[in-house]
């Protein structure tokens, strides 16, 4: 059988990119270089536990949890990282510690987890299967981690976003890994700025296609960033999603979750958006003065939401 010529022509470090490719690395490197500046660090006496779920190549990957005060079993709060699916790590939570402490201070516990990253060998769907294959993992020893895995919800920031997302939409279990099918019920999303359409999202059109190999042709990366795209799985009765979104995100369009929005009015999934006027590509800018929505409201707002889902 002829093996088809490589559309991506790419390799491992950025420097050995192609001019086009590197005026893209300075539209988009800030998305790699990830920061949260504006938040202030709060003391913190959150508690964290370590686990591998899984080993890739001699590669352990892992998981952390942050338990809340109690006894337990703990309904679970599941966050995977943005990152732009090349950077990023599960300690990336406590950029988000508005979140975190506020699963914990619902009596929730808090796993962040790490998934594969691209590079050579690696690529869409290996970063999803990751997300099943720790959900799996969690619903198989739930006893021994003190959860009520049965109370589930799942979040992330952009491109961990996108994979809770596509993972929480798979019924049809296409993103089946090692550990099996049997991801638990996923009572609610919640996703800061995810791209939900991969074909409409330029940053993987065009930076990531001059970072890495992808070995096949150009129809067959467009089936199958169709296939990894959140839009494509979307039910009407799917788990209820919340959407949180800056009108001027630089990075991932406000586009992106109107697409979804609509899509999920189409299909009848109860897909919730919020949207922030003066918000770019973080949390941060969310809570800022500038926008009408103060953190307490984003909180009361995210309560309702994990609340209905939990019903």
């Amino acid at each position: 059988m002829r093996k088809e010529t490589a559309w991506f022509v790419g390799g491992a470090a950025l420097a050995a990119a192609t001019a086009a490719g590197a005026s893209v690395w300075n539209q988009y490197g800030s998305l790699v270089r990830w920061q949260e500046p504006e938040l202030p660090v709060r003391p913190s006496t959150r508690k964290r536990r370590t686990h591998t779920y899984k080993i890739v190549n001699d590669r352990p990957l892992q998981f952390d949890v942050y338990y809340p005060p109690g006894d337990g079993p703990f309904p679970v709060a599941v966050y995977a990282h943005g990152g732009a699916f090349v950077r990023g790590n599960r300690g990336m939570v406590t950029l988000f510690h508005p979140l975190l402490d506020h699963f914990l201070a619902k009596g929730f516990a808090v796993i962040s987890i790490d998934y594969r990253l691209f590079e050579d060998g690696v690529y869409f769907p290996d970063n999803i299967i990751d997300v099943s294959d720790a959900l799996c993992y969690l619903k198989q020893h739930d006893g021994l981690l003190n959860l009520d895995i049965n109370r589930l919800i799942v979040w992330g920031d952009s491109a961990g976003a996108a994979l809770v997302l596509a993972t929480a939409l798979d019924r049809s279990k296409q993103f089946t890994g090692e550990l099996g099918d049997d991801v638990p019920p996923i009572k609610g999303v919640i996703a800061l700025y995810p791209p939900t359409n991969f074909l409409l999202f330029k940053f993987i059109q065009t930076w990531l296609a001059h970072l890495k190999f992808y070995e096949g042709s150009r129809e067959a990366w467009r089936e199958l960033m169709v296939k990894c795209s959140p839009v494509t799985h979307l039910y009407d009765d799917a788990p209820p999603i919340l959407l949180l979104h800056g009108k001027k995100d630089p990075i991932v369009p406000f586009g992106q979750a109107l697409h979804f929005v609509e899509h999920a009015s189409e299909v009848g999934a109860n897909v919730q958006l919020i949207s922030f006027p003066n918000g770019t590509h973080s949390l941060a800018s969310f809570l800022q003065s500038d926008n009408p929505i103060k953190e307490t409201q984003l909180m009361a707002r995210i309560d309702r939401f994990i609340d209905d889902a939990m019903m």
